[in-house]
């Protein structure tokens, strides 16, 4: 696929003074970056490493973990052994019902996103993992407090890595299997997953390892992870994007042998509160998940699909509506490698013309600021924002330097604008944004239009982004 020599090379062009496109990424915090591309209904891979691998080496996806379980979760649903407002306290053995020590379980739904149930995150085992109920519990050697409901039932929504444990539970004893075998049976074997596992087989050796950043490994190769459902998932990102695929043709329901009926897939992605869905979060235009497990992994898996009623406020024009069953995976073996997908899937999305997406509470890549698109020709309009602009009291001026732009900051900082490698936004003035990356800073700036005048956002690097609207000096 073309696209993968175009990235390789815009990523290289970031630093002239290393030699390839693998050497960027690990100065910029991971040794590999694994990416697969959904383009029209095909998937093309390209795995990026200064520490060898290729696309069939597996990665954690973490929590990308939970939206799998969800499909395994609603294919019971739809087979009539699972329903989605059952009460837990009708599922769950006893003895779980007296570890969760509430009574409000009686009314908490197998699908509740707005459970109460405690534990967003899980760091896993470098050895000696202890069994489910134990986690459950809270109890030697946990590391993570016991799980709970501590808030009151469909009252606010909460990210719980807590209730997958429970629903994992649930799905075991639904199908009297255990979960690995459940889910390989339930979605992976379905789905032609053939590099995903919940649990590793016997001798399997191309695994990625774990590291801190692009060049320091961590302690531990990977850690397991019991809370399967949640978090503990190994698989490619072309497999990801199969689980992608397969609902997007459900959401179709042109065939009738789709993987899910076409209500069970809307079902699942109708958004439930501030973009979240169940097990997926559903931005306009889109089904996502991010993913972040300890010691060193970042991973990302995004579908488009235009969702009705789901949030999200951007505009398409009429190229980038040609984007059914499309999508992008992306994965990383290092904490650092946040930074490294959003900036790679900034760059997917700006070299095939496809939309980016609006920040959602979830993890989103709008945090991150977009790679440098050295050698593009800066839109002209830019001159109509010349001039002075303020922050609050600090005060930026858009100005010429050769017909270059830079923007000047204080009496001394004078900082060169590069094109941006990110898909501009349309405005309700039929006018397009033009994105400028401030040279050798976290910092972008996108012109563009506001209740009918030209503005500006000022983006920091962050979660959320920091994006900070100037005013101009008359």
């Amino acid at each position: 696929m073309e696209v993968f020599t175009k990235l390789e090379s815009l990523i290289s062009s970031q630093n002239t003074a290393v030699a390839s496109a693998a050497a960027v990424i690990a100065e910029i915090g991971s040794p590999a970056v694994s990416i697969a591309i959904l383009d029209h209904g095909t998937i093309a891979s390209r795995c990026i490493s200064t520490v060898g691998g290729d696309s069939e080496t597996l990665f954690q996806p973490c929590s990308i973990s939970k939206p799998i379980t969800g499909m395994a979760t609603m294919r019971l649903v739809q087979a009539g052994k699972l329903q989605l407002d059952s009460r837990i306290v009708e599922l769950l053995p006893d003895h779980i019902i007296r570890i969760l020590e509430t009574l409000h379980t009686k009314a908490i739904t197998s699908s509740e996103p707005t459970s109460g149930i405690t534990i967003s995150h899980f760091p896993g085992y470098s050895k000696d993992a202890p069994e489910i109920e134990t986690i459950l519990s809270g109890k030697a050697p946990t590391n993570t407090p016991q799980v709970k409901v501590e808030g009151l039932p469909g009252y606010a929504l909460s990210y719980s890595g807590g209730g997958l444990i429970v629903l994992q539970i649930i799905l075991e004893a639904v199908t009297g299997q255990d979960f690995p075998t459940l889910m390989k049976e339930l979605v992976l074997d379905p789905l032609g997953m053939s590099r995903s596992y919940y649990a590793l087989e016997e001798g399997e050796e191309s695994i990625s390892k774990a590291h801190f950043t692009g060049y320091t490994p961590c302690d531990a190769q990977w850690h397991a992870t019991p809370e399967m459902a949640a978090a503990g998932l190994w698989a490619t990102p072309t497999d990801l994007l199969k689980a992608v695929r397969a609902i997007q043709q459900s959401l179709t329901g042109d065939t009738g042998e789709e993987f899910l009926k076409k209500e069970i897939a809307m079902e699942m992605l109708k958004e439930v509160q501030n973009t979240m869905a169940l097990t997926w979060i559903v931005p306009k235009n889109a089904f996502v998940h991010s993913g972040s497990n300890t010691p060193g992994w970042e991973c990302f898996l995004m579908g488009y699909k235009d969702l009705a009623g789901s949030s999200g406020d951007q505009e398409l024009s009429d190229h980038q509506k040609d984007i059914e069953d499309c999508g992008i995976a992306i994965m990383t073996n290092s904490a650092a490698g946040f930074t490294i997908w959003a900036k790679v899937f900034h760059a997917i999305t700006y070299l095939k013309g496809w939309p980016s997406l609006p920040y959602t509470i979830g993890g989103s890549p709008v945090g991150k600021i977009p790679f440098c698109a050295y050698g593009v020709k800066i839109d002209e309009r830019w001159i109509d924002w010349m001039g002075s602009w303020l922050d609050q009291e600090n005060e930026f001026v858009l100005e010429s330097n050769g017909n270059e732009p830079v923007l000047r900051y204080g009496s001394n900082v004078v900082t060169r604008l590069v094109p941006a490698a990110i898909p501009s936004i349309e405005y309700a003035e039929r006018e397009r944004s033009i994105d400028l990356v401030l040279e050798g800073l976290e910092m972008m700036i996108r012109l563009g239009w506001k209740d009918g005048k030209g503005g500006i956002e000022l983006w920091y690097d962050g979660v959320p982004p920091r994006m900070l609207h100037l005013s101009r000096v008359d």
